[in-house]
Parts: C-alpha cells; sequence; structure tokens
C-alpha cells in the first residue's frame, strides 16, 4: 500500500514545468546584419596547380591512385605507430597492405607491447 502511496505522490510531483515563452537571444540589430555574399575561393588541389589533380579511387587497401590507363596504382600502403610511458609503458607497431592485382590485397602488421605496471617495485 505503501509503494502505491509513494507512486501516487511521485506522479502528481512529476509535472511538466510552465514555460515563461521564447525569450530573445540577439537584438534586432544583430538579427539584421548583412550577411558576406562572396564565396570562399576553392582550395588548391594537391600538387599546388588546379585542374591536375591525379584522380583518386577506392581499391582494396584504401583510396588509391588512378593511373592514366584506368589501372589503380598498386603501390603498398602502410602505417606506423608508436607509444611511449611513464614508468612502464612502451609500445611499437607497423602495418602494411599490399595491393594484388586490382581487387586483392596482402596485410601484414605487427605490435609489441611492454607493460611493468608495478611502477618501480622491482
Amino acid at each position: 500500500m505503501r509503494v502505491l502511496t509513494l507512486a501516487a505522490i511521485l506522479l502528481l510531483c512529476a509535472v511538466p514545468a510552465w514555460a515563461e515563452g521564447p525569450i530573445a537571444t540577439t537584438s534586432s540589430a544583430q538579427a539584421s546584419a548583412p550577411q558576406p555574399s562572396a564565396a570562399p575561393p576553392p582550395l588548391a588541389s594537391p600538387q599546388g596547380v588546379a585542374g591536375e589533380a591525379q584522380p583518386v579511387a577506392i581499391g582494396p587497401c584504401g583510396p588509391e591512385k588512378v593511373k592514366p590507363d584506368g589501372t589503380l596504382d598498386t603501390a603498398p600502403h602502410g602505417e606506423v605507430s608508436a607509444g611511449v610511458g611513464n614508468h612502464g609503458y612502451r609500445e611499437l607497431g607497423g602495418a602494411i597492405c599490399q595491393p594484388v592485382g586490382q581487387n586483392g590485397a596482402v596485410s601484414v602488421s605487427i605490435d609489441a607491447t611492454q607493460g611493468n605496471w608495478g611502477y618501480g617495485r622491482r
């Protein structure tokens, strides 16, 4: 019985708050300020010369350059990771992805971690 009484009291207390209405956050002068009409200049291409950017397509190892004959560039892609710590953390890692043909890939990754979480206890 106490649970029902407590639930009824909580339901009666959980009424929505009465709002005062919209609150203006800007003045009328700020709301009517002129907006810039000129578009920003276009970004430069990766080579720095507009119109000469080499096309890119998604290949088996991610984005790859497209050769002039229409095939994907099959150069290996990779990453190197490093980590360091204070009082006992080391990290070393690397990954490489070599496209094989136009649709396949071979991926190899290596990682090493060293703990020593005793913080100087030997």
